[in-house]
């Protein structure tokens, strides 16, 4: 099951860029526009970590930070335009986790996100991806397809994690090779090519709903089969 962040800001553009990223890395997101949306979306649903701006109109971030804490201990990041050391402080006492200042990258937020769940005693992840009949442990380097398992090598578990987390969208040759072998890789992306066919060769094609489509003039794309 994917983690569940709670985005509690009145910025629709905050929400519209953290969700992106959140998305890419199979976290699913609730969204509160306000303190008091927040506190009972929290009452209702299962939340793992919530993300929190301090300037909310009507109940402030702080308060809605204190009153999180009189009842859980769920993950809490702090958003804020106000950056001083003292704010950072004032912050962290109320009970949250981290502190971040407005603006901020998204990326950045995210990766922090998944920092804290994975510490978290409230979220046991399950780092097993599945599409259809395709499953892929990243840690353990393994793929398995129909419950069997298939003999692949880390570059190859790497370009199906990716594929996985980025399901039915088209991804460019450059964006595969940027993903598998680093932003400092300098090389031919026909190299994207050589490790899809051999990941073509290597999974079976009978009882199975899931293909790697060729996209024309664009790259690749992990989908179900139409």
């Amino acid at each position: 099951m994917n983690p569940v962040v709670l985005i509690c800001d009145d910025n629709y553009a905050v929400h519209e860029s953290l969700k992106t990223f959140l998305q890419l890395e199979s976290i699913d997101y609730l969204s509160a526009y306000s303190g008091e949306e927040a506190l009972r979306l929290l009452e209702k649903e299962k939340i793992d970590l919530v993300v929190l701006d301090i300037m909310l109109p009507g109940t402030y971030g702080d308060e809605v930070c204190r009153r999180i804490r009189e009842k859980s201990d769920i993950p809490i990041i702090l958003l804020s335009a106000l950056g001083s050391v003292a704010d950072r402080i004032k912050g962290l006492k109320l009970g949250a986790d981290d502190y971040i200042t407005k603006p901020f990258s998204p990326s950045e937020v995210v990766v922090r996100i998944q920092t804290i769940l994975r510490r978290s005693k409230n979220y046991s992840a399950d780092r097993v991806l599945r599409f259809e009949e395709l499953s892929v442990d990243p840690d353990a380097f393994t793929v398995m397809v129909n419950g069997e398992e298939i003999s692949v090598t880390p570059g190859e578990v790497k370009m199906l994690t990716y594929l996985i987390k980025n399901k039915n969208i088209a991804l460019s040759r450059e964006r595969l090779l940027d993903a598998v072998w680093g932003y400092d890789y300098v090389g031919d992306t026909r190299v994207v090519d050589a490790l899809i066919n051999r990941l073509r060769r290597k999974l079976p094609k009978d009882n199975v709903n899931f293909q790697i489509s060729s996209i024309y003039g664009v790259g690749f794309k992990l989908e179900k089969i139409k």
